[in-house]
């Protein structure tokens, strides 16, 4: 079953130049890393790149993030990550990590974090960036 494509161009290119530095600089470190590592360190580094966009300050979160992220806090807690992940093919990473901010609620922010660390790793290891 193939994973729906979540990443634009944009995210794709950042990711793949992310995942290329980090093997380079694995095959210095440590040559002969098993491929249970190098996935850990490549979803750690994806997670790495989803809280630098969170940290990218924003001014007053348009009206439209703000209601979204009204909406997902009625959900309980077990379908708000699924709903931020349902934003990210609806309307982009960028959106659903900024209603992710506007829900102020670190767990869910966590969880988002690592549900999307995965995905973008079965991505790239199904566009062939990375070698599992």
């Amino acid at each position: 079953m193939a994973t729906p494509e979540i990443i634009s161009s944009p995210e794709i290119e950042a990711l793949k130049e992310r995942v290329m530095q980090l093997e380079t600089r694995l095959k210095k470190e440590q040559p002969f890393v098993s491929p249970e590592k190098k996935e850990e360190k490549v979803k750690q580094d994806i997670k790495d790149y989803l809280q630098e966009l969170q940290q990218i300050p924003s001014t007053a979160a348009p009206l439209a993030t703000r209601d979204e992220a009204k909406e997902i806090k009625k959900f309980p807690a077990s379908q708000q990550v699924g709903a931020l992940v349902s934003l990210v093919f609806e309307k982009g990473l960028d959106a659903a990590v900024s209603v992710a901010k506007e829900l102020n609620n670190p767990a869910i922010l966590d969880e988002f974090h690592d549900i999307l660390a995965d995905r973008y790793y079965k991505e790239l290891v199904e566009k062939k960036i990375i070698k599992s």
